[in-house]
């Protein structure tokens, strides 16, 4: 059985499905650490969490995905951190599969089946992948799957900035500037349950990558550094 891991849930309005998710991460290992961060929830996320004994973090408004995630890795215990989403859509039972892909690594990324996709989240992902590839001259299958588990000190020294769903993108950009190993383990997904990227959420995403994109090449620019 492996000990000294957190599990960083970042959850909004998630009291439907919260008591599920924590149940079968406690159903892989009891002696996981599960933190909770109420990213500005309105209904009984936060009491049922902490009913449930988890580690729960409560913050006063919605402040984003990303914010949420850097602040559930800076209270979790443990050096090792898995990060899974909140409304079922991943299966904790695969816990343990970046646990011990982490051994070798710095970031575990999920890498989903894509034919699984709904249709704006597979073309989001396509067009990220792109960017990301040409940000960083390295393939990913998968770039935006928030089922994943970092090293917290690793992690933490990436000096995020963005609070939303930018999140994925750019811990993985960073990563790669920092010389940090980065592999992927495949992930089963269930899109019958959970939440959406909303449009404006993808758009935003995409703003973000075009501009990292754009400052990539002015640097290698300025750098004699051949662009790809």
């Amino acid at each position: 059985m492996v000990t000294g891991v957190s599990i960083v849930v970042p959850a909004k309005n998630e009291a439907e499905h919260l008591p599920e998710v924590v149940k079968r991460i406690r159903k892989v290992s009891k002696r996981y650490e599960i933190v909770v961060v109420d990213d500005g929830s309105t209904d009984d996320t936060a009491a049922i969490a902490e009913k449930l004994g988890c580690k729960c973090i409560r913050l006063d408004r919605n402040h984003g995905k990303s914010y949420a995630c850097r602040i559930g890795a800076a209270n979790a215990s443990n050096e090792r951190i898995v990060f899974i989403d909140s409304d079922l859509q991943h299966d904790p039972c695969e816990i343990p599969k970046f646990v011990v892909e982490l051994e070798d690594n710095d970031i575990v990324i999920g890498s989903r089946d894509m034919s699984a996709l709904p249709w704006q989240r597979k073309m989001a992902n396509k067009f990220s992948k792109r960017m990301i590839r040409l940000i960083t001259r390295q393939r990913f299958s998968d770039v935006l799957c928030g089922f994943r588990a970092v090293r917290k000190s690793k992690f933490l020294a990436l000096d995020l900035v963005k609070n939303g769903y930018e999140f994925e993108s750019e811990t993985l950009i960073k990563a790669i500037r920092k010389g940090l190993r980065v592999s992927e383990v495949p992930v089963d997904v269930n899109y019958d349950i959970g939440s959406r990227m909303r449009f404006k959420q993808s758009l935003k995403l995409s703003a973000y990558l075009v501009k990292q994109l754009f400052f990539t090449k002015i640097h290698r620019h300025r750098h004699g550094i051949r662009c790809p």
